[in-house]
């Protein structure tokens, strides 16, 4: 087993170095990254930061890469808190010193903490050292891994676009209500926004709002466009 140091900011927003063992408990999702973040893995590129709606500010993403995850971790309603980079791990790897910064640690609704990597385009050595040594962490601060897949195609393109509408806008209740009584059954976007009653265009951003707080769903491997059919999730009452 490799001995393992853990920097990052504490309360104050001072610089530390820790055992994993002393993790249990801290709510490292809520601090900056130990010092500027930079582009993925040092290659040439700007950051390409996601503004939030989980946490109303933005997450550090080194890449557009992550930021796709971090759109799919904002929709995700298990996952109450989201920091990008925010620990920074050191050890002696087979070839030199290693330091690298997981992905994302994540709180959920449960209270319980994930340490979330973007998978690699490629397998290789240097991946899974950094694997095993993020679950050595994880293990010893009580968190769990998550390795997640970029999204792609059809998927990315229906979460960008309910994405469009995830800040917090005031919608008249009746809106809501009537936009809710027309998907009470499956059908065409377009169509149930006709019938409810809502001017049509304000009718059709409410469906992609709703869409993106989950209280309409859609087949997610169909492009979210007016055709596409919705209707009232199961936990929308």
């Amino acid at each position: 087993m490799r001995e393992v140091r853990v920097c990052h900011l504490d309360e104050g927003g001072h610089l530390v170095s820790a055992a994993p063992a002393d993790l249990v408990g801290e709510a490292l999702e809520e601090r900056r990254p130990p010092s500027e973040p930079v582009a993925f893995h040092g290659r040439p590129g700007k950051l390409s930061n996601w503004w939030c709606a989980t946490t109303r500010g933005h997450v550090v993403c080194g890449s557009l890469r992550r930021r796709r995850v971090a759109v799919e971790l904002d929709f995700d309603p298990e996952i109450a808190w989201i920091g990008g980079e925010p620990v920074e791990l050191h050890w002696q790897g087979a070839r030199g010193r290693r330091r690298w910064r997981p992905d994302f640690v994540v709180r959920t609704v449960s209270g319980g903490r994930q340490v979330v990597l973007v998978e690699p385009e490629k397998d290789g050595p240097r991946w899974r050292e950094d694997l095993e040594v993020t679950r050595q962490v994880a293990a010893a601060a009580g968190w769990q891994v998550s390795v997640r897949r970029v999204p792609e195609g059809v998927r990315l393109a229906n979460l960008e676009w309910a994405a469009d509408y995830r800040q917090a806008v005031r919608v008249p209740a009746w809106e809501r209500e009537a936009i809710e009584e027309a998907f009470r059954c499956e059908r065409p976007i377009g169509e149930g926004a006709l019938a409810s009653g809502v001017p049509y265009a304000a009718a059709l951003d409410l469906v992609y709002r709703l869409v993106w707080q989950l209280r309409l769903d859609i087949h997610w491997d169909q492009p979210l466009m007016p055709s596409a059919s919705a209707w009232l999730a199961g936990g929308a009452v």
